[in-house]
């Protein structure tokens, strides 16, 4: 569905550009809006398309879907569903319950280290003037996010016996690539098509912020989609 939408409106902003080209429409900047139609635009997409998917947001994409893969499959979903749903804890094996424990003293041990790390007391992660904003934490808070949740899933599910082999795990963490396989086709569309705003110049009447508003409905939606879509 997504995939289709934003090919439509690839070729919409095509026509828009040929029109608003040919009657002279000026940018911000004083320039007229280029065609997406013209030779010169033709060679500059082609030459460029493999760094228009390369800039695209796929590490951010792919740790999410591990995320919510190792998550699902360890089982936090449903027992959570049904303490809001059913009004009812599950009932726990004492396995379960003892891989619990382990988890949840590794989870600990992990916010600790965080919290000692964003801190002047340890400062690993903080900038160099000693700062949030432009440090190691701020720049990789995702990988850390999923250091946080997929290492104590990853344990509660070896210790409760979940999983026996390395290639279970493994297929935990990717369990949600393979099913959202189709939407990698749906990403590399919408890097070409936020390549086409950015070379049209929209965002120069628009604004930076509106550019980042725009980024994030064109990749999170589709995703968005697949991850709570019907799971067959």
């Amino acid at each position: 569905m997504f995939t289709s939408l934003y090919l439509l409106l690839l070729v919409a902003l095509a026509l828009f550009s040929w029109i608003a080209n040919v009657y002279g429409f000026m940018l911000v900047d004083g320039e007229v809006v280029p065609s997406l139609l013209s030779a010169e635009s033709l060679r500059w997409f082609v030459r460029h398309c493999m760094q228009h998917i390369a800039s695209a947001p796929f590490a951010v994409v792919l740790l999410v879907l591990m995320i919510v893969g190792v998550i699902r499959n360890v089982g936090l979903v449903q027992y959570f569903v049904s303490v809001f749903r059913k009004r009812e804890f599950p009932q726990l094996s004492r396995k379960q319950r003892y891989a619990l424990s382990i988890s949840l003293g590794v989870l600990l041990v992990g916010v600790v280290w965080l919290i000692y790390g964003i801190t002047p007391l340890g400062g690993n992660l903080l900038s160099i003037s000693g700062e949030i904003a432009g440090g190691p934490f701020s720049r990789g808070w995702l990988f850390l996010l999923w250091l946080l949740v997929g290492v104590p899933c990853l344990v509660y599910g070896w210790v409760s016996g979940l999983w026996h082999t390395g290639k279970e795990m493994l297929g935990a963490l990717s369990s949600e690539l393979s099913r959202c396989s189709s939407y990698f086709v749906t990403f590399i569309v919408a890097s070409q098509l936020m390549a086409a705003l950015h070379y049209m110049g929209l965002f120069l009447w628009l604004g930076a912020d509106w550019a980042i508003v725009v980024e994030v409905l064109l990749y999170g939606a589709p995703l968005a989609v697949c991850l709570y879509g019907d799971r067959g």
